[in-house]
């Protein structure tokens, strides 16, 4: 094994891992959604008509609406229009949740073929993005996830939970995946990217129901990718699904919960679907990439995030306010302790069995990197990774991201 020189390590701690603060409790089983009830009760029961109800988001820049409780009959379908900031939905609900409809944050799709020159993609959900555009001068598809432009025919779906499709007929490679299973933060799926012929099809939305009683849901959860043209070697991409999640107390699921991926030769990849509750009775139909569990982080409270810090090196302290420069060093580690070498991290509101990767990048050489996971509680926990530390001065830190 390799053993320590005496030259300095300093230390630099980080965290790619930026998360908010959880508002539930725990006390007797029971959630705490934090809704103030201040936007009433959303029940359309008294409606007997086949009806579809949009909700204009432009009075809510956040995204976030405190219901008292919520009744979606089954004749009834809510969709949305966007806010400026193109917020995902927030539901924080103070009673019980009662989906028989459909409640869709669905990506719009694109069928237009020979569009002409800036034909526009298909718009994303609430909290996804939209399509790439067609025609002479194509554009990707927007979000993390967006599919790679094309200049001739051949389109590329959209990625999140899975990988998008290409069209098999030697168009670019699809982007990789992105998000992790918490859903921290709420995000949704990404556009197809358009092509000479047509563009992209829109990202699903994102939606967040969180009751502090019971989600049922006998209906519909939709956040699907929009199409692309799927005309053979015509087709551009898909969107890819969104993101759906659910927290309660009690889940009861028997109806349909769908983040799939826009349709097309092109088709776009699955989204991601969380359920946290401390009962859940799965049934129905689910299609996303679907974790369940109890996560209390629900929405964003400033100032109190996720925080790591490297707590020890070697088995020696590091002081709260640690060094980045070589010249004043956080640890010298002795040359003859030998490898692997334990670093500690400590972690606050960080999701318990998370990877969290310490990476030590010498002044000489290749970074090392190496996970461990997390153990304690939301509040407190720790994690110890154990890396072949190289020899000479380095820079170490921390990062944190729930995994895929």
């Amino acid at each position: 094994m390799l053993n320590m020189s005496k030259r300095n390590l300093p230390l630099f701690i980080g965290s790619a891992f930026a998360l908010a603060l959880a508002l539930a409790g725990e006390a007797n089983a029971q959630i705490n959604s934090g809704s103030n009830g201040s936007d009433g009760a959303l029940d359309f029961s008294a409606i007997t008509a086949t009806t579809n109800i949009v909700i204009d988001m432009h009075d809510h820049p956040n995204g976030v609406y405190n219901y008292t409780y919520v009744v979606i009959p089954s004749n009834v379908t809510v969709s949305f229009t966007p806010n400026a900031n193109n917020s995902p939905v927030t539901w924080l609900v103070q009673g019980n949740v009662l989906i028989n409809g459909t409640v869709n944050v669905s990506g719009q799709n694109n069928y237009n073929l020979f569009g002409g020159s800036g034909s526009p993609g298909g718009a994303g959900g609430p909290g996804g993005w939209a399509g790439g555009s067609g025609g002479s001068n194509p554009t990707s598809g927007q979000g993390p996830g967006g599919s790679s432009k094309s200049t001739g025919y051949q389109g590329v779906g959209a990625s999140y939970g899975t990988i998008g499709n290409d069209s098999g007929y030697g168009g670019p490679s699809p982007s990789a995946i992105y998000g992790n299973t918490f859903l921290l933060p709420l995000i949704g799926g990404s556009g197809g990217g358009g092509t000479s012929v047509a563009g992209g099809g829109g990202g699903g939305g994102a939606i967040l129901i969180a009751s502090s009683q019971t989600n049922q849901i006998n209906g519909s959860i939709l956040a699907k990718g929009g199409g692309g043209s799927g005309f053979q070697i015509y087709s551009s991409g898909g969107g890819s699904g969104g993101g759906i999640r659910l927290v309660s107390s009690v889940f009861i699921g028997a109806g349909s919960i769908l983040a799939t991926g826009g349709s097309g030769t092109a088709g776009g990849g699955l989204g991601r679907i969380r359920i946290d509750a401390f009962q859940i009775s799965l049934g129905g139909q689910y299609s996303g990439v679907l974790t369940t569990g109890f996560q209390p982080i629900i929405t964003p409270v400033a100032g109190q995030g996720v925080q790591l810090a490297i707590a020890s090196v070697g088995g020696i302290g590091i002081s709260g306010n640690p060094s980045s420069s070589v010249l004043t060093p956080a640890a010298i580690i002795p040359g003859q302790q030998a490898n692997p070498i334990q670093v500690v991290v400590n972690c606050t509101n960080l999701p318990l069995n998370t990877p969290v990767t310490v990476t030590i990048t010498p002044q000489i050489g290749s970074p090392v990197s190496a996970i461990g996971y997390n153990t304690g509680t939301l509040a407190a926990s720790t994690a110890t990774v154990s890396l072949v530390v190289p020899r000479g001065g380095g820079v170490v830190w921390a990062s944190a991201a729930a995994g895929n």
